[in-house]
């Protein structure tokens, strides 16, 4: 394809196994008995509950907050009783604070934001406004506050949108369903945001293992002004956004920079239908699209869940495992985390929900490295992951920061093609968490 695109140097090419929920629509998850929903579902400080034990709820009402620091505003995603916090697992194993909602029967009418302003007049002020109060986060995975991206400083002039489309994970098919199930709410919300930041172009990019998404984003992007569709190639890790940026624009982020230095701002998919949704009808971030997927699930399906909806939740609704030996992953099986409790609770970065079967995984002994310089060759950072991990089994942490450990994204790709299977991402995130 002429106008293909793709980051110049390394990457890699992974078995996708998206065809087990390509061509299924979203479908809204029955809602739970109860739900537990984190008091932090995003980068910043936790939020805190100001609805008292014994209270009745409604889904959509504002139920925990935070003020005084960087943080998103939390509602509730069923309508219920509120029962106080409770300890639930987290998906790195950690113990989350929970705000235990049970469902009692009651009307999930939705409660929607008060909107003070007339839509077709875009300001800035308004839709940092909306979104900030809506509790709306990047949901592809990095949970930052969005009204704060929305906010850049008067020395970064933004001129470019991008809508992260390429979902280049295994499994996952969320934004491939979204950008040919709501591609008009898409746009507008690409629309808004360009208008409100005075960018002069606005682009979303998807790779093309999603044909009729593809299809359907060029198509779209007629009857818009300066928006447009853009394929990618499907290479691995074309979703992380300095990546993207490369491959789009041909635009180098510095090293530790961020998109807004080189005067973009990069949005993923499900967040931008978000903000529109906010902007233009008042909803609040309650639920989320997830894809349920792998053959250890007797069903796999796209869903529509609400925020603290358990995995055993998800997992009985698409019929249950299917094998008694599985491994169940939250979120991709490159970046997400392997779970041994199905008590861990959906929150505003879950993507996907995937229980592998002994074909789709295999626990191969890991060997001494045979400096071959696979993990290098592969490497979209251009570090030497060898040599970081080297480091940091020996605890030799401050070499390992040297040679590029911060600058790592863990996208996992040097341990996929590693032939000695060496649990190169493992080690590296040891070696983040021991150095910081």
């Amino acid at each position: 394809m002429k106008d293909l695109k793709k980051f110049p140097i390394g990457g890699i090419h992974l078995p996708e196994e998206k065809h087990l929920t390509t061509d299924l629509p979203i479908e809204r998850i029955d809602f739970p008995d109860s739900v537990t929903i984190p008091v932090q579902m995003h980068i910043g400080a936790p939020c805190k509950p100001i609805v008292e034990e014994g209270q009745e709820v409604q889904r959509g009402e504002l139920i925990a907050e935070n003020k005084e620091a960087l943080s998103a505003n939390i509602h509730a995603s069923i309508s219920g009783i509120y029962r106080g916090i409770v300890q639930r697992p987290g998906p790195d194993g950690s113990q989350l604070d929970c705000m235990l909602i049970e469902n009692t029967g009651q009307d999930n009418k939705e409660v929607l934001l008060e909107r003070d302003y007339d839509p077709s007049e875009i300001k800035k002020e308004n839709l940092v406004d909306i979104v900030k109060r809506a509790g709306v986060v990047g949901l592809g995975g990095a949970c930052f506050p969005t009204h704060v991206k929305l906010d850049p400083p008067p020395d970064k002039p933004i001129d470019t949108i991008i809508l992260n489309g390429a979902e280049c994970e295994p499994y996952l098919t969320v934004d491939d369903r979204l950008m040919r199930e709501k591609t008009h709410v898409l746009y507008q919300g690409l629309n808004l945001i360009c208008e409100a930041v005075g960018a002069e172009r606005g682009i979303v990019a998807s790779e093309i293992n999603k044909p009729e998404a593809v299809q359907a984003i060029k198509e779209e992007a007629k009857n818009w002004d300066n928006l447009e569709g853009v394929p990618l190639d499907t290479r691995y890790p074309h979703g992380a956004e300095k990546h993207l940026i490369k491959a789009v624009l041909d635009r180098e982020v510095p090293r530790r920079g961020l998109p807004m230095d080189v005067g973009i701002i990069v949005n993923n998919i499900q967040t931008v239908i978000k903000i529109a949704e906010a902007y233009y009808q008042g909803h609040t971030l309650i639920d989320r699209v997830l894809t349920a997927s792998g053959k250890g699930l007797k069903e796999q399906k796209n869903l529509l869940v609400p925020f603290g909806t358990s995995a055993g939740d998800i997992i009985e609704y698409c019929g249950g495992i299917t094998t008694s030996d599985y491994h169940t992953v939250m979120g991709g099986p490159m970046t997400g985390k392997q779970i041994t409790s199905f008590d861990v609770p959906v929150a505003k970065g879950t993507s996907g929900l995937v229980v592998l079967s002994p074909d789709e995984y295999s626990d191969a002994e890991k060997r001494v490295c045979i400096r071959c310089g696979k993990c290098v060759d592969v490497c979209p950072m251009y570090l030497p992951p060898n040599r970081i991990t080297a480091f940091v089994n020996n605890e030799m942490y401050q070499e390992a920061e040297i040679a590029g450990l911060n600058d790592c994204i863990e996208c996992g790709a040097c341990a996929f093609v590693c032939p000695s299977k060496r649990p190169l991402l493992r080690w590296i995130q040891k070696g983040k968490a021991k150095s910081n």
